[in-house]
Formats: structure tokens, C-alpha cells, sequence
């Protein structure tokens, strides 16, 4: 592993962003997302509380649905989980929005939820019981 940068792979080839992660001072990490699209490519950044070991035991090689996806030809949109944390995931949410001229831009997000796990396509509380 990199002190400093590491790159996550996605295990599919028709996702052309890139993810990676970077050591930060206090043993937390900050995660990249280059999010390519017709327009210009849109950067996006998350401090998370954790180191990138943990980061990358987490990453799976892909994200997985948190809602249905909604697409009216203009406006493509769903929250996406990348990974479980110990105290937390991070999720994404996905925003294509087609321009006038036709092309495509992105207007994306990503997150870390405090005290919730993606699992079986649901948000669920880290703390509830079964």
C-alpha cells in the first residue's frame, strides 16, 4: 500500500470514474471521485474519519443501489452505497442532468452517513437491534 495515495479499482470496465484515496495527517483519509462526463469532468471529496486501510478492507469494487434509480430522459438520478465503515457508510448520489445541446453533465455527491450500513439495497441504524 501507498503512504499516500492508493487507487480503487472498479470491477466494472463500463465506469470510466476514477477513485482514490489519500493519506491526511491525523490518520483519516480523503476520498477522491474524478466523475467523467461529456461536459468537464466534475472532482468530488470526502475527509473521512478513518485510515485507508480500513478505506480499502471496505471497497468492494463497486457501488451498490440505496434507492431506485429515476430517469426521465433529462435527468438521471439514485444514491448509491460505496462501502461500510465501522462507523458509518459512504454513499453517492449519481446525478446526470442532459444539457440543451445534448450533452451530459454530472451534478454528483458523495457522502459519509454517521451510524448507518447500506445492506440489501436498504439504509439501516449501525445501534438497532434484531
Amino acid at each position: 500500500m501507498n503512504t499516500y495515495m492508493n487507487m480503487l479499482e472498479w470491477e466494472d470496465d463500463a465506469i470510466p470514474h476514477r477513485l482514490w484515496i489519500e493519506r491526511l495527517d491525523n490518520n483519516q483519509t480523503r476520498l477522491c471521485m474524478k466523475v467523467i462526463k461529456d461536459v468537464d469532468p466534475e472532482m468530488l471529496y470526502l475527509e473521512l474519519p478513518v485510515s485507508q486501510e480500513k478505506v480499502m478492507g471496505a471497497w468492494q469494487g463497486r457501488a451498490a443501489a440505496v434507492s431506485d434509480a429515476y430517469d426521465d430522459g433529462c435527468l438521471y438520478s439514485q444514491v448509491r452505497s460505496l462501502f461500510n465503515l465501522d462507523n458509518g457508510c459512504v454513499v453517492w448520489t449519481v446525478n446526470h442532468i442532459q444539457l440543451a445541446d445534448n450533452r451530459k453533465m454530472s451534478a454528483d455527491k458523495l457522502a459519509f452517513v454517521p451510524g448507518m450500513t447500506h445492506d440489501q439495497g436498504l439504509l439501516k441504524s449501525i445501534y438497532a437491534t434484531v
